[in-house]
């Protein structure tokens, strides 16, 4: 009495039954969609992460197409001061961040600044510690067109400061379309 019971039971679950092959078949589709759907673009533009506005004197507002925030550090007057020492002196690796004032730092400005893709940026004083010991400098936002890369920032602050060192970059890409 319970073998037709049982037959039944496991008619979902066998793929010899008409049953068993839907749910197979069900299963498999499933899959596939959740695949297509985290691989195959959907033709939504990427979302902003940040939107520069320009707001002119008669309140017209310009959002800005795609542009992106490179940030980076540069040292400031106070950066000698924290440096490691042998013999009185600045350790070799570390002399192109002696500086005893702050003319190179507005001459690097003046220097991003003159390159057409570079729209503007503003630099704050900090303390912070990466590789190196903890010690104050210049933390700068630039604002570029995406034209502009990490690796030409990269360039040309080895050029002005003739570091030959890494260049930590924090990279903020502003995508997207208008409206969002």
């Amino acid at each position: 009495m319970n073998e037709p019971s049982q037959k039944h039971e496991n008619a979902f679950v066998n793929p010899n039954t008409f049953f068993g092959v839907v749910c197979c078949l069900c299963l498999c589709a499933t899959v596939a969609f959740i695949a297509y759907l985290s691989v195959v673009p959907h033709g939504q533009p990427p979302r902003r992460l940040w939107k520069p506005v320009i707001i002119e004197t008669n309140g017209n507002e310009t959002i800005l197409g795609e542009s992106r925030q490179l940030e980076f550090w540069t040292p400031s007057a106070g950066t000698r001061d924290y440096l490691h020492m042998e013999n009185g002196q600045v350790v070799p690796m570390e002399t192109w961040e002696a500086i005893s004032n702050n003319v190179p730092v507005e001459q690097f400005g003046a220097m991003l600044h003159s390159n057409q893709a570079v729209l503007g940026y503003r630099r704050v004083e900090v303390w912070g510690q990466g590789r190196t010991t903890f010690k104050p400098g210049w933390w700068w936002t630039v604002n570029v067109l995406t034209n502009y890369t990490a690796e030409d920032l990269s360039q040309s602050y080895e050029q002005f400061w003739k570091s030959h060192q890494a260049l930590f970059v924090e990279v903020i890409d502003n995508r997207g379309n208008a409206s969002q």
